[in-house]
Order: C-alpha cells, then sequence, then structure tokens
C-alpha cells in the first residue's frame, strides 16, 4: 500500500512539473516583437490633445480633425517624416514611427498649433 501511494505521489509531481513547462503565448508573442498600439491624436478647438506622446519604435500614430476648420500635420524634426494632406472634419492621417528620436510638428495651416511624438525604446 505504501509502495502504491509513493507511486502516486511521484507520478503527480512529475505531471505538475511537465505542466509548468507548457507554452505561454503572451510571452512568446512579446519575445517576436508583438505589435505596438496605434496612438490617437485628436485635433480640437485649433489644438492637438494630446499635445505630446510617448510611443515605441514601430507605434502608428493616427491624427483625426475634430474641427470643422482644416489642418494638416506638418514635421518639424530633423528626422523629416512625411507630410500630412490637407484633412477636413472626420478625416486621419498616420505616420508609422520606426526610428527612436524627438518628431515635433505643426499644423501647417495654423502654425501656433504645436505637438511632438517622443519615441523612446
Amino acid at each position: 500500500m505504501q509502495t502504491s501511494f509513493r507511486s502516486l505521489l511521484v507520478a503527480l509531481v512529475a505531471v505538475l512539473a511537465l505542466g509548468a513547462c507548457g507554452k505561454d503565448d503572451k510571452g512568446d508573442k512579446a519575445a517576436k516583437g508583438a505589435e505596438t498600439p496605434p496612438v490617437s491624436v485628436r485635433i480640437v478647438n485649433f489644438e492637438f490633445k494630446p499635445q505630446k506622446v510617448v510611443a515605441k519604435p514601430g507605434t502608428k500614430v493616427t491624427w483625426t480633425n475634430e474641427d470643422t476648420a482644416i489642418h494638416d500635420i506638418k514635421d518639424t524634426s530633423p528626422l523629416a517624416t512625411p507630410v500630412g494632406t490637407e484633412m477636413g472634419k472626420g478625416d486621419t492621417f498616420s505616420i508609422t514611427y520606426a526610428q527612436p528620436g524627438s518628431y515635433s510638428y505643426i499644423c501647417g495651416i495654423h502654425n501656433y498649433m504645436t505637438g511632438s511624438v517622443e519615441v523612446a525604446p
């Protein structure tokens, strides 16, 4: 009887140990460089909200014009990202920031409207 109990205990420990070696999908995705979530910037009342965003490399930043006035996104950083086209109400413009750095921008139509994207690993 004692041998059966001991065998059962050894088998139970082995099953628990093997179960702990299972695959963790979340960890695997992180290790493979899972996609970073997008960042949104709203254009409201002639302001970028938020005015400054922080993101990781590979992040897609999307601006949405919620004003009735036309706006655009013009990069003023030395990194020369693409210039956005004029956006009417409800229009969007996106840039995916691949490299770390500080990306400042303005509305090319209303140059007092300023913002920045800080990309850091």
